[in-house]
């Protein structure tokens, strides 16, 4: 079942087509990776998903309804989003992995957030910690799991290991692929790294020059970039 269909979609600033007539359909419970040149609407496609700018033309459908029509606060506790530069609030490690349930009026679950920080190897003991005594991949890691505690049916991640380590990568990558595995959780991410879309990706868009130029299962898709360059 779709989850996310685009017709037609352009973005138009200052008099520049950022993305231009992009049609697809993004079924529920998928892994797929954004790739493309740097410039090429990656991002704004991303942004786009989740009401931080509207199109221009064409319409965006979450759930067969116009995106447009629904409220973005609403709207962004079903579609999660993380940047590439992670961004917490201030306060503590905890006061940033609490506001999920206070945006939801729910009581906090210790339990749920400790299970989240052991998931990605942060310390329970960085709980009062504050975000300038934490390292980026730290900082990019509570980002992540406090995107997670939304309860989002769409996670969108805008190059969220591109300044981590391999060893810190992979990890969130295993984390990505088993809530995938477990929570029918529909994610987008973007990423210039092929190995990452091999390890991660079932589909891939490939965006160029503001339009997509291929959008198939992760296989197929390296195979037609193969015969372009033969």
């Amino acid at each position: 079942m779709s989850i996310i269909t685009l017709d037609k979609v352009g973005l138009l600033i200052n008099n520049q087509h950022i993305l231009q007539n992009i049609t697809l359909t993004i079924e529920e419970n998928t892994l797929i990776g954004i790739a493309g040149p740097s410039g090429s609407g990656k991002s704004s496609l991303l942004r786009l998903l989740n009401l931080l700018i509207s199109p221009t033309s064409g319409t965006i459908f979450y759930h067969n309804k116009n995106i447009m029509d629904y409220n973005p606060m609403k709207l962004r506790q079903e579609i999660g989003y993380v940047l590439q530069k992670p961004y917490l609030f201030d306060g503590t490690v905890l006061d940033n992995l609490e506001y999920p349930y206070y945006l939801h009026g729910l009581k906090v679950d210790k339990e749920e957030i400790a299970s989240f920080l052991e998931k990605v190897h942060i310390p329970l003991s960085y709980a009062s910690k504050t975000r300038h005594e934490l390292s980026g991949g730290e900082q990019q890691r509570i980002a992540f799991i406090r995107s997670l505690l939304i309860k989002p049916k769409v996670l969108l991640l805008d190059e969220i290991t591109a300044a981590l380590d391999e060893n810190t990568t992979i990890l969130l990558e295993n984390f990505i692929n088993d809530l995938h595995k477990h929570s029918q959780i529909t994610v987008i991410f973007v990423t210039h790294n092929s190995s990452q879309l091999h390890r991660l990706a079932q589909k891939v868009i490939y965006i160029e020059k503001g339009q997509v130029n291929i959008f198939a299962d992760t296989e197929k898709y390296f195979a037609a970039k193969e015969n372009s360059n033969e």
